[in-house]
């Protein structure tokens, strides 16, 4: 079972190192404007997040390579600080005052999700391993079949948070619609008779 889990917490910080990308753009979006304090914590968020990032997509490199999770206990210790003060954010957010000013982050809500995905995973796998040292305790290898289902899945449940949270930060505001290019054809730069030569070549 260890390389379901493996597999699973590999692609999971992949998702980890893209939204923590997408939220430190959004951080950098924020900047405009700000001055004094602000301005230092903003750009200590920005620092920190794009730090996370770059470790999450390290160690899952270096977890893809070895098929295993390496430096367990350390990582889930990691984890939990970084889902713990990513929730605190979110609930700052939320409950600030005064009311107008309130927002919901779905950048970081989606972020703390893969964060605890993760995170369970990755103590279910050391509880595993304290199991499998007492005697009488096998452990078996998952078949082909298990494999390719985990892989599956974990790619479209990573997929579908990942692609919600960085739609939603200021990179993903910015990035081109994916029927930009039917948009364009609709509002196009050219003179209005040169355009309707190209429509009827495009008729014929």
């Amino acid at each position: 079972m260890h390389r379901l889990t493996t597999l699973y917490a590999s692609l999971a910080t992949l998702g980890l190192a893209a939204l923590g990308s997408a939220a430190a753009s959004s951080l950098i979006a924020g900047l405009a404007g700000s001055t004094g304090p602000t301005a230092v914590f903003s750009w200590m968020a920005v620092i920190a997040t794009s730090a996370w990032a770059a470790a999450a997509l390290l160690y899952a490199f270096a977890a893809f390579r070895s098929n295993s999770l390496l430096r367990s206990k350390a990582a889930i210790r990691a984890v939990a600080l970084a889902a713990a003060i990513h929730l605190a954010a979110l609930m700052v957010g939320i409950w600030r005052l005064p009311e107008a000013s309130r927002t919901f982050d779905v950048t970081l809500a989606c972020l703390v999700v893969l964060e605890l995905s993760v995170l369970a995973v990755m103590g279910w796998q050391s509880n595993s391993d304290r199991r499998a040292r007492q005697p009488g305790q096998t452990s078996r290898e998952p078949s082909a079949l298990a494999i390719v289902g985990t892989l599956f899945a974990a790619s479209v449940l990573v997929a579908a948070v990942a692609t919600a949270g960085m739609a939603s930060s200021a990179a993903g505001s910015l990035a081109v619609p994916h029927s930009g290019h039917g948009q364009t054809q609709h509002n196009s730069p050219l003179p209005q008779d040169v355009q309707q030569l190209k429509n009827a070549d495009h008729h014929h």
